[in-house]
Parts: structure tokens; sequence; C-alpha cells
């Protein structure tokens, strides 16, 4: 589902990422994690569906404070288990990159300035993924395209996802882009910084995707390595794809 839950008809680009495939045959687990738009805009019934129905039991919130605080859902917090508020910081604003040719290389540049930047973010949500007790998870920003879009990438690609099925994910945000932007737009301060951003921060093309993945290999030696480098040890990895993954069953 992407968005269209009718249960859940003010959360944009919502999904359930499990049924990826990794590359050694097993697939992740499904009603483990879920990423979407923010949920600033779901009613008091929506709410307690996320929490009830969906079972979640910790949010993961990648938007800044100023974000937040410029979008309240009492009914969100009155319902919810626990969140956990990470801020996923590219460093700076997002910037037209003239020098780059090719837009979903600027995207893929602005995409690694996430890395560099907010490692103790990243590596707190595979902590956080690895813990059962906390499971399941919803993952989002405000649009759950670029830091969501980002940090579950290193996730899945830690535990071994074929980048192919990454892509795939991402690329799905496309089909809910226009609704999304719509119900974003509804917020002053979001009107401004949408209409300030350029071009190519608003799409969600594919080959971004792919050239991200391609640079964190290039740069960090892959995921893996990159979470290692930052601190997170062997055995959280291995908690994290014990729960995480389970073995693919035939169709």
């Amino acid at each position: 589902m992407t968005g269209h839950d009718p249960r859940l008809p003010d959360l944009r680009n919502l999904r359930d990422i499990g049924g990826l495939r990794t590359t050694g045959g097993r697939r992740v687990r499904h009603r483990h994690v879920y990423r979407s738009a923010t949920p600033a805009f779901v009613d008091e019934h929506q709410a307690l569906v996320l929490r009830d129905a969906l079972g979640i039991r910790t949010r993961i919130d990648l938007r800044s404070r100023v974000e937040i605080e410029e979008a309240r859902n009492e009914h969100l917090t009155a319902a919810e288990h626990d969140v956990e508020h990470l801020p996923l910081r590219a460093g700076g604003a997002w910037e037209h990159r003239p020098h780059l040719d090719d837009p979903s290389a600027a995207v893929a540049e602005h995409y690694m300035r996430y890395l560099e930047h907010s490692a103790d973010s990243i590596t707190a949500i595979v902590r956080i993924a690895a813990d059962p007790s906390r499971a399941p998870l919803l993952v989002h920003c405000s649009a759950g395209k670029d830091r969501t879009g980002v940090s579950l990438a290193v996730l899945l690609s830690a535990v071994g996802v074929a980048h192919d099925e990454i892509v795939h994910d991402y690329a799905r945000t496309r089909e809910d882009l226009d609704a999304m932007f719509l119900q974003l737009r509804r917020l002053p301060a979001y009107e401004e910084r949408l209409n300030a951003l350029p071009e190519e921060s608003l799409t969600a093309e594919p080959r971004s995707m792919e050239l991200f993945l391609a640079r964190l290999e290039e740069t960090y030696g892959g995921a893996r390595k990159y979470l290692t480098q930052h601190g997170v040890d062997d055995d959280t990895l291995e908690r994290l794809e014990a729960g995480l993954l389970e073995d693919d069953r035939p169709a």
C-alpha cells in the first residue's frame, strides 16, 4: 500500500517494507517496519488505527524540532506508545548544484550529506530496529522520501537487501507525490519551504537512489561498513538481521 489504506486517508506515502528480498534468498518480514510521510494530519480515529490495527510500537521521527513544532498533533501524542526523535540533517539547505548536469546526481550528493552529518541518528535507528520489543516501527520525515529513504536504504542494505529492491521501494513514492505535496502545502511554513527547493528535490527518481547506493559503496565500502565505522557492533547487526529478515517462502 502507498498512501491508499482506507483506514488512514491522511497518512500519505504509507507502506510496509516487508517482502523486499535479499541477495541471499531471504526477505524482510511484513508488518515489522513501515514508512510514510508525516502523520501530522491524522485525526483521532486514524491515530488509534496506527496504534491498534497496524500495531505501531515505536514511531521514529526524522524531522527537525522546528518542523515538529509547526505541525503538532495531539491525537497522535495521546495514542502512541513511544516516539524517538532522531533528526536527519544534511549540514545545510538543499541547494541547486549547477556543476552537476544530472539532477539525480545532485539528489544523490545531497543524500550523502545525511551520512556525513547525521551518523548518530542513523546508527540509533539501526539499534532501535535491532530490538524486537520496539517493533513494529513507523519511520517518517515530512515527505517520507529523502531522510526516510536514506535511513531505510542504509538499514536494508546493511542486512543484504538487493539494491534493485531498495531502489524500487524508494521509487514507489512517485505514486503519491502529488497528493503528498498538496497536503504539505496546507501548512504555511511548508508552502514557503517547498517553493524554495530546487526542482530535482521534488522527485523520487530510481536513478537518484541507484547513484546514492553506488556512492555509499564507493565512499564507505557499503552500508554495513558505514555503520561499523560509526560504532554499531556485530552483535547489533546480527540482531537486526534476525528480527528484520525471514526465509523466503515460495509463492
